[in-house]
């Protein structure tokens, strides 16, 4: 970790991700049911969700921001304890902005992790922009830290463990969780339709 990235961990107060590509490995997946109704299958990774679980009980909120509408996106979001949802969105970097208004913050306290080009405003809009290994190569020349890992195998896991470490909250994080007071983050997660205002 560079300084630039420990001193942009230290101030961070929200962080939005991607689901296709960070969260997932980016297959999409369905099936017909018996009614014939096509429904949306996602494969996550549970450290991923552990990560992001562990992000909140340190103060930091976190949220999705996808064009995807798939009803699964808003049970990840709720299982993980996070604070926002925003789908069908194409304007990312507009959801961010919206975020900081509600929650009360700016962008330079925020991240936002991304692989695709879909991701490049939201991105540059961020204070601390991230990628994973398997994003595209205009997004991880802008992002302030690239994880090793792939999307959908870990690469969440890590960029909250690296956040965390910055921070200095990773050991109280791993001895709550190893003495069994760790507590699950409790939150009322907020899900918007966002589109842009023309």
């Amino acid at each position: 970790m560079d300084e630039s990235f420990i001193q942009k961990a230290k101030t961070l107060r929200l962080l939005l991700t991607d689901i296709d590509g960070v969260m997932t490995d980016s297959r999409l997946t369905w099936y017909t049911d018996g009614e014939g109704r096509n429904i949306e299958v996602k494969h996550f990774e549970s450290l991923d969700g552990m990560g992001m679980i562990f992000l909140r009980a340190c103060g930091i909120r976190t949220g999705i921001i996808s064009r995807g509408s798939a009803p699964v996106l808003q049970n990840w979001a709720r299982l993980l304890g996070m604070d926002i949802l925003y789908y069908n969105c194409m304007d990312k970097s507009g959801a961010l902005r919206d975020a900081c208004t509600r929650f009360g913050c700016t962008t330079q306290e925020t991240a936002f992790i991304g692989d695709d080009i879909i991701d490049l405003g939201v991105l540059k809009t961020a204070g601390m922009p991230i990628s994973v290994a398997n994003g595209v190569e205009e997004v991880k020349r802008i992002a302030c830290y690239v994880s090793p890992k792939h999307g959908g195998k870990g690469a969440v896991r890590d960029i909250c463990e690296q956040i965390l470490k910055a921070r200095g909250q990773w050991e109280k994080v791993v001895k709550t969780v190893e003495n069994g007071t760790f507590a699950d983050p409790q939150t009322q997660l907020t899900v918007v339709k966002f589109q842009t205002k023309n």
